[in-house]
Order: C-alpha cells, then structure tokens, then sequence
C-alpha cells in the first residue's frame, strides 16, 4: 500500500515537473535542447536576461575565458572591442544565472568569425 502511494507521489512530482506527461493530458513545454559549444571570450563582460546591452536586462557576470555557449539570435546592435555585431549568443554565467545573453564582440577573432556557423540559430 505505501508503496503504491510514493509511485503515485513520484508520479505527480514528475507530471507537475514537465519530465513526464500523465494521463490529465499534461504536456511539458520543452524546449529544444542545444548542446553546448564552447568558444573563447576576451573580457569579463555583463549577461543580460534579453539580446541587448541595456542596463535593465543586465543578469550577472560571464568572465574572460573558455566559456560554453548554446545557440545565438539577432538583437540590438552592440560595439566593443573595435566591433559591432547584433549578433547574442546564448549561456550560462559565472553568477549562477540561466539562458542569458551576451554578444559575439566579446569572442576571440575565431570564435567572432565562426559563431554562426558552429552554433544553431535559437
């Protein structure tokens, strides 16, 4: 009997999560999953919760280095570094947030000129 009831407890917890779709017709919005490509960023720079550099979608801090990247989009147009670019790539920062955005200005010369060609359109 107790087994049954933490079967059903799993069952819901897993329905309520989105990772499974019970028999109510539930459905998880998933969304598609990027593998992660990593490319070489040359400053420390701000993350921003949408694809600009405005001071109110600013998220964390993603610093200079190896850094992993999922796919990119186009947004507002950025300059730094001698670059412009409305091109955003997609990441995790090193402040702990989740699918945030920084721009391609910041990569090193390669990872500038490949991004869009090494990750998949968002």
């Amino acid at each position: 009997m107790r087994t049954s009831s933490v079967r059903a407890g799993l069952t819901a917890l897993l329905v309520a999560t989105g990772v499974l779709a019970g028999a109510s017709g539930a459905q998880a919005q998933a969304q598609p999953a990027f593998a992660k490509t990593y490319l070489n960023t040359v400053v420390t720079q701000w993350t921003h919760w949408t694809p600009d550099a405005e001071n109110s979608s600013h998220a964390g801090t993603l610093y200079a280095g190896r850094n992993y990247f999922y796919c990119w989009t186009v947004g507002q147009l950025y300059y730094a570094n001698g670059r412009s670019s409305q091109i955003w790539l997609k990441t995790d920062d090193d402040t702990g947030h989740r699918n945030v955005w920084v721009n391609d200005v910041n990569l090193d010369e390669w990872g500038y000129y490949h991004d869009q060609s090494a990750l998949p359109h968002c």
